[in-house]
């Protein structure tokens, strides 16, 4: 063949690979230079957590007023796109055995978490753009006692009349609590997404289970930290 004709051969193949690897490596550069990244941020003070009260609806002929306290995560968008079908779970619980060492419950399935401000399960969040997570909430003991008791599931051989610390999730499984009494734990919450990098956080809990009517004396009965995912 002539040098011509190798240098058509050349040119064909080059473009081919061009046509080949062009689209590949363009999803690469989206991906990693303009793709959606998620940040966690949590402060156990409002907005992020805070004492709030449920109500009978105005026009009720029965006026009805307790208070809770709300606890919940932000999940902020600080990437170039939108983070699309965002979901929030609950992964585990570690319950700290008599030795102060942190257990997993065994066989724990996570479960989904909702939204503040919306039923959806999954979300899209926009750049620089925030959508806020529950954790859970402590209602007041009458009204825990008169709406919620029945539908606790408590950690196995647990049988009190103690404040809950009820987790917000979209399912409930009668094998695993959905709720925990005081103590000391370590909470796993993980944050998916169709197309922005996994993200998750764990907290460790003190829970003296005791009620206070104002949040900064509340907030020294309950008291959530950042902590590292626990080994065992």
């Amino acid at each position: 063949m002539t040098v011509s004709d190798w240098v058509l051969i050349g040119t064909a193949s080059f473009l081919g690979a061009c046509a080949l690897f062009v689209p590949y490596f363009s999803e690469l550069i989206k991906r990693f230079i303009f793709s959606p990244k998620l940040k966690i941020a949590f402060d156990q003070s409002p907005p992020l957590c805070h004492k709030t009260f449920f109500r009978s609806p105005p026009d009720s002929r029965t006026q009805y007023k307790e208070p809770v306290y709300y606890f919940r995560f932000n999940v902020e968008n600080i990437g170039k796109t939108t983070a699309r079908q965002c979901e929030a779970v609950l992964k585990n619980i570690w319950i700290y055995d008599s030795a102060n060492n942190p257990r997993s419950f065994p066989n724990f399935s996570p479960v989904i978490v909702w939204w503040s401000g919306t039923s959806e399960s999954y979300v899209n969040i926009n750049p620089n753009r925030n959508f806020i997570c529950n954790i859970g909430h402590i209602s007041s003991l009458k009204h825990q006692q008169e709406k919620e008791k029945k539908f606790f599931i408590d950690i196995p051989d647990y049988n009190g009349d103690e404040l809950r610390f009820q987790f917000d999730l979209h399912q409930t499984f009668y094998s695993q609590p959905n709720c925990v009494v005081p103590g000391r734990y370590i909470w796993g919450f993980g944050i998916y997404s169709e197309n922005a990098k996994y993200k998750e956080v764990f907290f460790d809990v003190s829970w003296s289970g005791i009620w206070k009517n104002s949040e900064s004396e509340m907030f020294r009965e309950i008291v959530i930290s950042y902590t590292n995912k626990p080994t065992t």
